[in-house]
Order: structure tokens, then C-alpha cells, then sequence
């Protein structure tokens, strides 16, 4: 009986992150009904929009990745089955005697239902000149989100490109995260 337990998520995990990072994508890993372990990619740089219904949303049939994909997309999801089923997979499924036993399931999902895939902008640009910058905070007050948000709509077009300039040089991780949330916050203004 398929079975896969909290302990063997957090083994696999490592390589899945891994193969996740090799080819830009983001994604969640988690387990659904102790038996799958399920990838839902989020956001990254590969298109997948010629496997949707355009939605922005699948459920990749593992058993048929080398048929239904091609190029980066089918060796990105071939190399992340082998990590999510990793070195103690097995599968003694025999559907003409209905026998079904093996390590565990593996699903991967492009997006969710409520939430689309979102492809990421990937065009790298020439290395800027570092700029530094910082805005002057009286020792008595405090900065809400609404002070930093005005500063930022009070800024003209190159104040506003080194702020970003300098968030991208110096903090990536935190700029491609804010990316990603506000590109998902406009989407879900406009209702998609």
C-alpha cells in the first residue's frame, strides 16, 4: 500500500528544491492523503501555456510527461518525478490482477484551481551601476506600510528605478518575492 509519511517528504525535499532552483521555478511540496506527494508549482520561468486549457492551471499525467511535453518543460518535469519518487521508489502495480503496491503517488499540479501559474520574466539585463540610496527616518516615529507606499508613489520614474535598481543588486531573493506577490495581487483585482 502506498504510503508516504512527514519524514519521507523532508528527505526528498532537498533534491526537489534542488531541481526546482536549477531551472527558476517556485513551488510548494506537501502530502495528500499520506499516500501522494504532491508538487504545486507556483510561479518560474518556464511557459506553459500550450498544455493549459488557458486557465493557467494543470494536472501533469506523470505517466505520460515524454509524450505530452517537449523541450524545457519535458526535461523539467522528467527530472522532477525521478527526485520526487528518489532512491527508495518502487512500484509492483499489477492492474491485471488489481494488485497495487507501491513506495508512494506522485502528483504535480501547474498552478491551483483558484491561484494560475504565473510565468515569470526571465530577460537578464546588463549589470547596473550600484546606487546607493536611503530614505531618513526621525529616531522618534515609525514607518507603516502606508508611509513607505506613498514614498514610493511620490517618487518620479528615476528615483523609483533606484530603488529598484538597488532592491534587485542588493536583495534578489526579496525582489523576486515582491514581484511575484504583487503580480498575484493584481491578478486577483482583476478578478482572475
Amino acid at each position: 500500500m502506498a504510503y508516504v509519511s512527514q519524514d519521507d517528504k523532508a528527505k526528498l525535499a532537498p533534491q526537489i528544491k534542488k531541481v526546482l532552483s536549477k531551472y527558476g521555478m517556485k513551488g510548494s511540496i506537501s502530502i495528500r492523503h499520506h499516500m501522494s506527494l504532491v508538487v504545486t508549482l507556483q510561479s518560474g520561468a518556464i511557459d506553459f501555456k500550450d498544455y493549459t486549457h488557458g486557465d493557467g492551471y494543470i494536472q501533469v499525467n506523470t505517466y505520460h510527461i515524454e509524450s505530452h511535453y517537449q523541450g524545457k518543460a519535458k526535461a523539467f518535469l522528467t527530472e522532477l518525478l525521478a527526485a520526487m519518487k528518489g532512491p527508495n521508489y518502487f512500484c509492483d502495480d499489477d492492474a491485471m490482477t488489481d494488485y497495487f503496491h507501491r513506495s508512494h503517488y506522485t502528483d504535480i499540479n501547474v498552478g491551483r484551481w483558484n491561484k494560475p501559474y504565473f510565468l515569470q520574466n526571465t530577460a537578464k539585463k546588463a549589470p547596473k551601476k550600484v546606487v546607493t540610496a536611503s530614505i531618513k527616518v526621525p529616531a522618534n516615529s515609525t514607518i507603516t506600510d502606508k508611509d513607505t507606499a506613498e514614498d514610493l508613489a511620490r517618487m518620479n520614474n528615476k528615483e523609483l528605478d533606484k530603488v529598484i535598481d538597488r532592491l534587485v543588486d542588493s536583495y534578489p531573493t526579496l525582489a523576486d518575492t515582491l514581484m511575484s506577490r504583487i503580480g498575484y495581487a493584481m491578478m486577483e483585482k482583476e478578478g482572475i
